[in-house]
């Protein structure tokens, strides 16, 4: 165990800043979910000051979390503090600034939340920043980090149901802020290949959703954006139907149905995650017999946000790269992108990488 305490500091103080956690029910293996109670419950970090862009949720989160070291401006936080490790929980249209400006000003270790940016544009600056002076970076695609998939996603590895061919994920959900999640467990559970094409469109809202609270962005041609509803601040587009060809041969299938529920078809077998990860499971016919092998996984350990945490600690400390790194996470942002120029182009066949890096998506 290491010897170092880690200085923390949190950039956004919402939900995924420490709120969640009153959401969640108790002994749920999914907890500590939110990013300061993850820090609390390693001896190795502390988090020393917070900071937030409104008054009013700062002042409740401070209250919350018994935190009395608060900033209004990020950017005096850290320059002041000089916190070792630094966790992004902004909206995704305002995450890319506070990253640089980390990566820029000393901080050796960021947790950033997903989506990652709202443009290829503001990837490629996160990712030369953090290249440039080598940050150790890990993305909050939680999936990645639980035991169950991670356990399911070694079976597949070491061939318990074959070659991977197709996998099939299933959930209804936003681009940006959520899909990340989808996007990237289907690239872990078949070893992250390259992703080479995306093809799809976009959710359309039918008659009962234009009547409700949800509502759909409308796309600026001419600013090459879209655009949030009047009063708003994030234009998030809803996602239909759309496939990922990787350069393995293997094909990401996604279905905007059900709740993240995942299943990998192997030449020998399949594995399957549902209901969110409440059940694991691989199956295999036995050769020339009707029976099936089948083997159950219950996940143990430490929460998702917790090894979350622990990755970058482990990279600061050894220099291995942490399971989400920038390289891994900037996967997962071109296929986002390139589905959005899809989509635009009427689910058209897009090669990755995406050519234009200009697009803007301000998501949640």
């Amino acid at each position: 165990m290491s010897k170092t305490k880690y200085r923390v500091a949190i950039i956004g103080t919402g939900r995924m800043g420490g709120f969640i956690e009153d959401e969640l029910p108790v002994n749920q293996f999914w907890k500590p979910y939110s990013h300061f109670c993850a820090y609390e419950a390693i001896k190795e970090t502390e988090v020393i000051a917070v900071a937030n862009r409104g008054e009013e949720r700062l002042k409740r989160f401070a209250e919350r979390f018994s935190v009395s070291n608060t900033y209004l401006d990020y950017r005096e936080m850290i320059e002041k503090e000089k916190p070792d490790i630094v966790s992004v929980t902004t909206p995704s249209f305002a995450r890319a600034e506070p990253i640089i400006f980390c990566a820029e000003h000393g901080v050796r270790g960021i947790y950033s939340e997903k989506g990652l940016c709202a443009s290829l544009e503001e990837a490629d600056r996160i990712t030369d920043a953090c290249k440039r002076n080598n940050v150790a970076f890990n993305w909050g695609a939680m999936r990645r980090h639980h035991d169950g998939y991670i356990r399911l996603a070694g079976a597949i590895a070491a061939g318990d149901i074959g070659k991977p061919r197709y996998v099939s994920m299933y959930t209804f959900t936003d681009l940006i802020k959520h899909h990340p999640h989808t996007i990237d467990l289907v690239s872990m559970l078949i070893g992250d290949p390259k992703p080479v094409w995306v093809e799809g469109t976009f959710a359309e809202p039918s008659s009962e959703e234009q009547k409700g609270t949800r509502q759909y962005p409308k796309f600026d041609p001419e600013g090459n954006r879209f655009l949030p509803p009047e009063g708003q601040e994030i234009a998030d587009p809803m996602v239909g139907y759309f496939r990922v060809h990787y350069d393995n041969g293997a094909e990401g299938v996604f279905f905007p149905a059900g709740f993240y529920d995942v299943e990998v078809v192997g030449s020998e077998g399949r594995a399957h995650a549902w209901e969110n990860g409440a059940d694991f499971r691989l199956r295999r016919a036995k050769r020339k017999s009707t029976s099936i092998e089948e083997t159950i996984i219950h996940p143990t350990g430490e929460s998702p946000t917790v090894q979350t945490v622990r990755g970058i600690i482990k990279e600061l400390e050894t220099g291995e790269r942490t399971q989400a790194n920038i390289d891994v996470t900037m996967q997962a942002v071109e296929i986002q992108f390139g589905l959005a120029h899809s989509h635009l182009q009427g689910g058209a066949r897009v090669k990755l990488p995406v050519e234009d890096r200009s697009l803007y998506i301000p998501g949640g």
